[in-house]
């Protein structure tokens, strides 16, 4: 009898019609098998005893022996090439790989078998030639954890374009079922990775070898000297130890120079260290400011590391059932059957678009982020998962878990310091997640999860913070309304790891989820295994048959239904308290394996206690008293009540604070402590973030994206006085002035207002009122009955009432739905975008929309403050200029000087002789001139000044890059062929399957478009002449852009005015060319004279943006040419502020 090769043993598995043979190839030292799909004959064919079916890769087959095969490949030149090539043609070489001696005489002792191929599944066809181009991800082949793939950034699409060709070509070339297809489409894709990009090395962390510099060997020598003279002067006489002393002092001076350089030596690298590793991860570096420090590796043997595991892992009873107790409420039919067909693409994709590109991948090495840029490869498997689906079989690779130990707190050493984090293949979890989505509607459609008791999982409710305020505002309403209240805070042992698997599918059986579903969690379940990886070991495989992993997409929703199991049999014997209004509310609340109960009676919550604690042992699962607490108000007042789990009694509130679901409570039962904790806090953060050697602008970074949300959670949940936040942000503001270079007078509107000039920080305040306006319509417009009926009322103080805000921001929206869009400024009707509609809007949209209507009174209350400071407030009399938004990006590039001198000079807080005259007494005179010098007279009114020709060496700079712009745009223009312009409404025929050409219109090329001849001259290196042929005159416009074909002239004049005599400006150098204009016009030119605009301090005026716009400069262009004239004007204005008490002028930028 002949034997069957062990590939083909797998029934229901494996396809029987495949035998793995291996290629050699003396070029390489790697072995690949290739799947070789059998035709069934009717006759076994007699093997040639060392000959076997041999593949080379250009397709040719034959029965030879390998000689025969090199011989093929060398006359017709099939060989590999030795040099490297494209990727894919690397993975196509490797086709031909080396192959033991082991495998090639295991080979030999098989022969082909006439064995009947199975039915074939979609997508497969019978072929000869199959490239098997990775592993199967057999059991013991699977590795725990791969190094990472060093994939190219998302942004990088050309290059993932050609990822997703290579892949999916690779992919095309398995065969197989299904379930073998997706064993190696990981392995396969991993493999491509690694040797296209290479893997992530992690770089060790190895101490230098400290060379001692030449002054810290002249620091020791010296410090020897010393020591020497010291034991000298003691021996020596009288007369021989005033030249020890003159030497000794020499030394010491010597020795206190170089000491004072090796330290600021130390400083500077310090200094330099701190900033490279701020740059290298600035949220990991921020996030060391305010954490304690989490390190420590596992000492433990791999032993007794998996002796752990097979103890937390393994399921004495896991063969036994767990059947509904006999008082279980009847739950009704479901009305709404769930969704049993195949996963859909528009699902998958769904998924995949949500998913975190950087979370990290499985055991296969495969991160979300290859399937998020690789459509051809994501709609690969979207089909392979619909067989999958329709099968029943889940595939080995996705039931494997690579588990990485994380260290709770410093120095951790034992395995009850880590916490443990599962990694499962990405393929599966996008699988399980369809299954996680349409069970959780399902659920949802029939209301079999109770959203008033447990809100974990189910979408659309922020079920932490509504059961954390309702279970606040229960407590204080039995401490103000005198009334009696028991609460218990329950802790259950271990709820995830110890929740039993026959728990789960009793819970799927109770609900009624379809057979089809719950085979596929069954089996699933059936053989999910886990294996921990160190930085020393990797243990074995262990089968997880108890408990549930954290980084599995349906265990989640798996573990919601089983303790809503136990919540159902359990909640019956109590009610809960009734209110005023007649609304019952739960007598349990549950948020995962969080549970409260809360009665009204000492009786009830035992009752409830108690039932709860049996149907917990049940579950085969355990509550921790320790961990326990119990809070019992009786008639106002707390009181000292004992609750008891078994004959282990729960520590009160009193005895020991507990947190709940974030909050803290105290036996006060008041949020005093912690908001005196975070008072503490913020200001232990603002000094570990100014103890930091980063230049201001980073510690500002750190403030804003570090810090302020960390506060953020404890300012929404507690009850934090406005008075107390408002403090909060003074001192905020103190430490954001110190690090921007700015005095203690500067205004906090200029650093948080959005008014004429912007820069990214929030203010405290103000995000506390968003925060609490969010809550309350979280609270209000629940769809839980039971929270928005009974919403709590958020307190804040008497100065601001977040209920109040938002009904007046529901007011002014409704208001401007009504009144519609409303003009603002002088740009012309029509012109602003549209905004949302109140009535048309979602709850969610509905929300933000309220959130910005606070922002905006918030902005208002600024500007009425502002107008009337009489300096800091005088850009509010700015008319004609744009608003300035300084980005992150820009604010990083920036030095001190510079950022501090554009805030100072736009508030006019700058150290001017008259600013020290209000501040100090000092002399306010002009040090150039006898006038009285504030800012402006500096920077545009000083006469000497404009005789030295430093306000025209400013206009000229300005000129330069408006110059720049204008003549780069000619050039464009005038290169363009004649035809290449039409009008905007003329349309040409399409004809049906053709794709219209873009037009491009006055839009897209501006009036420049209508011809090809435009001539720039500028006034800057040389005299202006005036263009003779339009005019004759002697005045000199800064440019003048003219077409002799259409006979149009621009005439265009910059100026650099004060930012309050924009609009003067602009009508003054109106007028100076009306009579040229004129003059152009009597020839048959027409003439347009364009005055435009730069504020000396950096604001680009409207006139400026409406020319630019005009002659076609767009989008990214038109904000680059912006940012150039601003920039140029700021920093000629900062140089001349330089020099102002300079009376030799000598400029500084060309």
């Amino acid at each position: 009898m002949k034997k069957i090769p062990p590939e083909s043993a797998r029934a229901g598995e494996d396809d029987d019609s495949l035998i793995d043979y291996m290629v050699i190839d003396p070029g390489t030292k790697q072995t690949t098998r290739m799947m070789i799909t059998k035709i069934p004959e009717k006759t076994t064919p007699t093997p040639t005893p060392g000959c076997k079916l041999q593949i080379c890769r250009c397709g040719w087959t034959k029965e030879t022996t390998y000689a025969g095969l090199r011989r093929h490949q060398g006359l017709k030149k099939c060989l590999p090439s030795q040099k490297q090539g494209p990727c894919i043609d690397r993975y196509f070489l490797r086709s031909c790989s080396s192959k033991s001696s082991e495998v090639q005489q295991q080979d030999q002792n098989q022969s082909l078998q006439n064995i009947n191929p199975p039915v074939q599944e979609e997508d497969e066809e019978p072929s000869i030639e199959v490239s098997n181009l990775s592993q199967p991800a057999i059991e013991n082949k699977i590795q725990g954890r791969k190094p990472q793939v060093r994939w190219p950034k998302s942004c990088e699409r050309k290059e993932w374009e050609t990822i997703d060709t290579d892949i999916s070509k690779l992919l095309g070339q398995l065969r197989g079922t299904v379930v073998r297809k997706l064993e190696r489409m990981g392995d396969l894709i991993y493999n491509y990775g690694v040797e296209r990009f290479g893997m992530v090395e992690k770089r060790k962390k190895t101490s230098p070898t400290q060379t001692k510099s030449r002054r810290q060997q002249e620091i020791e020598r010296l410090v020897k000297e010393r020591r020497q003279l010291k034991k000298q002067w003691r021996k020596a006489p009288e007369e021989e130890k005033e030249g020890i002393n003159l030497l000794q002092a020499e030394i010491k001076n010597r020795l206190a120079t170089l000491r004072r350089a090796e330290n600021l030596r130390r400083r500077l690298k310090k200094k330099e260290q701190e900033r490279s590793n701020f740059f290298k991860d600035p949220y990991k570096f921020a996030k060391k400011l305010f954490t304690k420090e989490k390190n420590g590796k596992l000492k433990t043997s791999k032993k007794d590391l998996e002796t752990y595991l097979k103890q937390s892992l393994t399921d004495s009873q896991r063969c036994g059932q767990i059947t509904l107790p006999p008082e279980m409420p009847p739950i009704h039919s479901p009305e709404h059957q769930m969704d049993i067909s195949p996963p859909r693409w528009s699902e998958v994709k769904r998924i995949v678009q949500r998913a975190r590109a950087a979370s990290s991948p499985g055991p296969n090495g495969v991160p979300y982020r290859v399937y998020k840029n690789t459509p051809d490869v994501l709609r690969f498997l979207w089909r392979l998962m619909k067989v999958v689906w329709q099968k029943q079989a889940i595939p080995t690779a996705w039931r494997r878990a690579g588990g990485i130990l994380i260290p709770k707190e410093k120095d951790s050493v034992d395995i009850s310091q880590f916490r443990q984090i599962s990694l499962l293949n990405v393929e599966g979890k996008i699988f399980f997640s369809v299954v996680a989505r349409r069970l959780t509607a399902y659920l949802e459609k029939n209301h079999f999860i109770d959203t008033m008791v447990q809100k974990a999982g189910i979408p659309g409710f922020s079920g932490c913070l509504e059961h954390l305020n309702m279970i606040w505002n229960q407590i204080q309403l039995a401490k103000k309304d005198g009334r009696d209240l028991h609460v218990v805070f329950l802790d259950l042992a271990n709820a995830f790891g110890s929740v039993p698997h026959n728990l789960l599918w009793t819970a799927f059986h109770y609900f009624s989820v379809p057979e089809v579903i719950t085979r596929l969690v069954k089996s699933y379940f059936q053989d999910l295994q886990l294996c921990l990886t160190t930085d020393e070991c990797t243990t074995a495989w262990q089968r997880v048959e108890i408990g549930i992993m954290a980084g599995c997409t349906i265990s989640p929703l798996a573990f919601t239904m089983a303790m809503e199991v136990i919540i159902r049999a359990s909640r019956w014997v109590v009610g809960g308290q009734k209110l005023k209004s007649g609304l019952r509310l739960p007598p349990i609340r549950a948020y995962m394996d969080d549970m409260t109960i809360l009665t009204t009676t000492k009786a009830c919550a035992r009752r409830l206690l108690n039932k709860l604690q049996e149907n917990i042992q049940w579950a085969r699962m355990e509550i921790k008293p320790s961990k326990s607490r119990s809070v019992s108000v009786v008639k106002g007042k707390l009181s000292e009540q004992r609750f008891y789990v078994g004959k282990e009694p729960i520590p009160t509130v009193a005895e020991k604070p507990v947190k709940s679901l974030g909050r803290w409570y105290h036996a006060t039962l008041k949020d005093t402590e912690q908001v005196d904790q975070l008072m503490k806090d913020t200001i232990c953060g603002l000094e570990s973030i100014n103890k930091t050697k980063l230049p201001g602008r980073l510690k500002l970074w750190c403030l804003q994206f570090g810090l302020l949300p960390r506060l953020m959670w404890p300012l929404t949940i507690y009850e934090v006085p406005i008075s107390k936040v408002e403090k909060l942000e003074r001192v905020i503001s103190s430490f954001a002035k110190k690090w921007l270079g700015l005095p203690r007078c500067f205004t906090n509107i200029g650093l948080y207002g959005r008014g004429i000039l912007e820069i990214p920080v929030s203010s405290l305040a103000e995000e506390f009122k968003c925060s609490k306006v969010r809550l309350e319509m979280t609270l209000t417009e629940s769809r839980d009955p039971s929270v928005s009926r009974s919403a709590p009322t958020l307190v804040t103080g008497r100065k601001w009432n977040p209920a109040a805000a938002t009904h007046q921001a529901k007011l002014d929206l409704r208001h401007r739905d009504i009144i519609g869009n409303v003009q603002q400024g002088r740009g012309g009707l029509g012109l602003g975008g549209s905004r949302p509609s109140w009535q048309r809007a979602a709850p969610a949209q509905r929300r933000k929309l309220v959130v910005e209507e606070v922002r905006r009174h918030e902005q208002a209350t600024r500007c009425v403050k502002a107008i009337s400071q009489a300096k800091q407030g005088q850009w509010t009399r700015w008319e004609g200029v744009e608003r300035r938004k300084i980005s992150w990006r820009e604010l990083m590039g920036m030095e001190a000087f510079h950022i501090s001198f554009i805030l100072r000079a736009t508030y006019d807080v700058l150290p001017s002789p008259s600013n020290l005259n209000q501040w100090y007494g000092e002399d306010p005179t002009c040090p150039l001139c006898p006038s009285p010098a504030n800012l402006k007279h500096i920077l545009v009114g000083c006469k000497i000044s404009l005789s030295q020709g430093r306000y025209t060496w400013r206009h000229n700079h300005v000129l330069k890059c408006l110059a720049a712009t204008l003549e780069s745009r000619r050039i464009k223009i005038n290169s363009l062929p004649p035809s290449s312009f039409h009008p905007s409404y003329a349309r040409e025929f399409t004809r049906e399957g053709t794709k219209t050409a873009k037009v491009q219109t006055i839009s897209d090329v501006g009036q420049l478009g209508r011809a090809r001849d435009w001539k720039l001259v500028v006034d800057l290196n040389q005299r202006l002449h005036f263009p003779s042929e339009i005019a004759t005159t002697n005045l000199r416009p800064d440019l003048v852009l003219w077409s002799s074909s259409l006979h149009t002239v621009y005439i265009i004049e910059l100026t650099v005015p004060w930012e309050d005599a924009v609009e003067e400006a602009f009508e003054r150098k109106s007028l100076k060319y009306t009579e040229l204009a004129a003059d152009a016009e009597q020839r048959g030119w027409k003439s347009k004279v364009c005055p435009v605009e730069v504020g000396c301090r950096g604001f680009v005026g409207k006139s400026t943006i409406r020319l630019l716009k005009e002659l076609g400069v767009q989008g990214q262009t038109l904000r680059r040419t912006i940012k150039a004239l601003s920039g140029a004007a700021e920093e000629a204005s900062r140089w001349l502020w330089v020099k102002r008490g300079d009376s030799n002028w000598a400029p500084n930028i060309t």
